[in-house]
Formats: structure tokens, sequence, C-alpha cells
């Protein structure tokens, strides 16, 4: 037997051994989507839990001890069961008497009970007065 087969020839070019680079579009569109795919399997448990939490307790409040200032997010519950979710956003808002300070309330409501709806027709107005360092309801102002 001969080792001619097994021989290499200096004149011949070497076959590359490794494909040749993708492109750098290509790089990018795996990142993407490597990317998307990634937040898509995080987001997934974290809207889960967050509706198991909303589902068990009364919300979610952000910024709670500031009334001109407040975000909940909490679940409609109807006798048959969840019906939607509610968000409330709280910010301030212009008053009629410059001793108070008033707070605009736009309600806002995911609705999935017999159809998938958004409803943000409703809002509202406090009025607070300042009295030792706290902020007092007062149902007698009105805001602008």
């Amino acid at each position: 037997m001969s080792n001619d087969h097994w021989s290499v020839d200096e004149n011949q070019p070497i076959p590359p051994t490794s494909p040749t680079s993708p492109s750098p579009v290509r790089l990018w569109l795996e990142r993407i989507g490597i990317g998307m795919v990634a937040a898509i399997s995080l987001l997934v448990p974290l809207i889960i839990g967050l509706l198991f939490y909303l589902a068990l307790t009364d919300g979610l409040v952000i910024n709670a001890d500031d009334p001109l200032h407040e975000i909940r997010l909490w679940m409609v519950q109807e006798r048959r069961g969840a019906t939607g979710l509610g968000l409330t956003i709280t910010s301030p808002s212009a008053s009629q008497d410059a001793a108070l300070q008033c707070a605009r309330t736009d309600v806002t409501f995911l609705k999935w009970d017999r159809r998938l709806s958004i409803e943000s027709d409703a809002d509202y107005c406090h009025c607070f007065e300042r009295k030792d360092g706290r902020l007092v309801d007062t149902a007698t102002a009105t805001c602008r």
C-alpha cells in the first residue's frame, strides 16, 4: 500500500476548513432574533406572576403616600370572576383657590369579559389642603 493519496501537493491551495463568515446584516438579524426570544421568555412569566398577584391582593399602588402623584393597578373582579384590569393615574392639577393643591385622576379599564376593549372615559378631581405638613382632602373645592 502506498502513501500517495495522503501526500499533499505544495502547489495546490489548501481548501478552507471553516465556512465563510456570515454577513454583518445576518449577524445583527440573529442578535435581534435572540433578543426578542429572550425578552418574550422573560416577559411571559412576569405577566403571569403579576396577574396572579393582582388576583390575590387589592392591587399594586405606586407612590401611595403622596395623593398628588399616585398610580394604582388592580384586577376588576365581578361575581363571574376577573373581567379586566383597572389603572388609575393621579397627577397634579390647577385649583381655583391658590391655597389648595388639586389632583386629577384618570381611570382606564382593560376589559376582556365580552370582547377585548379599553375604556378610558372616567376621570375625577380631588383638592387637598395642607394642614400640619399633611395633605387633607377637602370636599368643597373644585379643580379647573
